[in-house]
């Protein structure tokens, strides 16, 4: 085989493999994290700042994962008041197994967010609350069984 054959060969290869891999692009596409990703830049320095409200508090929110939902306790300074707020749980490989939940704790500082359907895996759980007027923000990542 002379050189020119071998030229037309890796040529011929590359336009091939080329092929390959914008087809398979096309096949898997990559959802956003987020619709309303120009919203959420945004408020981000306000998130920045509930963060570091939170993570001054005594505790750290705990939330742990079941297959019938999350449970979630908040810390003890925060049981004075009314602790309500909002639970997005987004599943990165996935957003039709996204979900969002109202969150309103009881006197005891916990809530149980039962979502049927939750599919196992991993999932990031954005809680944005509020108790006594004061507004926090925590972000975890887990792993439903």
């Amino acid at each position: 085989m002379n050189w020119g054959k071998g030229l037309v060969l890796t040529l011929i290869t590359f336009g091939g493999l080329m092929t390959w891999l914008v087809v398979k692009s096309i096949q898997n596409p990559e959802p956003l994290v987020t619709e309303q990703y120009y919203e959420q830049e945004l408020k981000y320095q306000q998130r920045i700042d509930n963060t570091e409200r939170a993570n001054a508090l005594s505790a750290n929110v705990s939330m742990v994962p079941s297959a019938q939902g999350v449970r979630i306790t908040f810390p003890p300074e925060a049981h004075s008041g009314s602790i309500t707020g909002v639970l997005t749980l987004l599943r990165p490989n996935d957003p039709l197994a996204d979900r969002q939940v109202i969150v309103a704790a009881d006197t005891t500082g916990i809530f149980d967010a039962v979502t049927p359907g939750l599919v196992a895996g991993r999932y990031n759980a954005l809680l944005e609350w509020s108790a006594n007027g004061i507004a926090y923000y925590t972000e975890e990542k887990l792993v439903v069984p």
